[in-house]
């Protein structure tokens, strides 16, 4: 029996900013740099964000400065500037309200379900979208990559999530958008919902949970 939904944000909650929007060629094009070399290199080094290693605009800066561009020799050292980056993020943010609400009204049916947020994001991010939309209230553990050390679909992520909630991998839904992240859940005996549209999850994830959660009148 299923008694712990996880639940990723990007895909899910959430468009996915650096490969949906143009949050990093804005950036690119703002300080001077290559768009698709920037992109790539952001990409790439996600795991040293998303992992809590690294604040997000320190690894942005460094790779602003690897591109070559020429704000980086400013004498003043001020060149970098994060409030504009975040201006910038919030606006590309996109919340899918109707996965939302469907969260929400099944944790409001299942009140014995778990529900808790796995996904990859930096803190800084992480924490700027819920202050614009508020998704850390929808949780009852907060199980970001950053807050655990460990990068979704890594075996150690998997483990330390599933500890910190108390579940074993027979016990927890994993509703993702990446496929990666959905095999190895599944290899790891979870059950999946891959949400390869957001139209996915307000689609399916009543009619899955239903499947694999018996109701207390059954």
């Amino acid at each position: 029996m299923i008694r712990a939904l996880l639940v990723d944000a990007g895909g899910v909650l959430f468009n996915n900013i650096n490969e949906e929007t143009s949050f990093v060629p804005d950036v690119a094009r703002r300080y001077g740099v290559d768009e698709s070399r920037l992109l790539g290199a952001v990409l790439s080094s996600a795991h040293a964000y998303e992992s809590g290693a690294c604040h997000a605009h320190e690894v942005l800066r460094g790779l602003l400065e690897e591109a070559g561009s020429p704000f980086a020799d400013a004498s003043d050292g001020e060149w970098f500037d994060g409030q504009w980056v975040d201006r910038l993020y919030a606006t590309h943010v996109r919340c899918y309200s109707s996965n939302v609400v469907e969260l929400t009204e099944v944790a409001r049916a299942r009140p014995e379900l778990t529900l808790v947020l796995a996904n990859n994001e930096a803190e800084h991010w992480d924490h700027l979208k819920d202050q614009c939309h508020g998704h850390y209230r929808l949780f009852d553990h907060l199980c970001s990559s950053w807050r655990v050390g460990q990068v979704k679909p890594s075996a150690e992520y998997f483990a330390e999530t599933l500890d910190r909630c108390g579940v074993d991998p027979r016990e927890a839904l994993m509703i993702d958008d990446r496929t990666t992240v959905i095999a190895v859940a599944r290899d790891l005996g979870m059950r999946t919902l891959h949400v390869s549209s957001p139209e996915v999850l307000r689609n399916h994830l009543r009619e899955t949970v239903e499947n694999l959660v018996p109701s207390a009148s059954s």
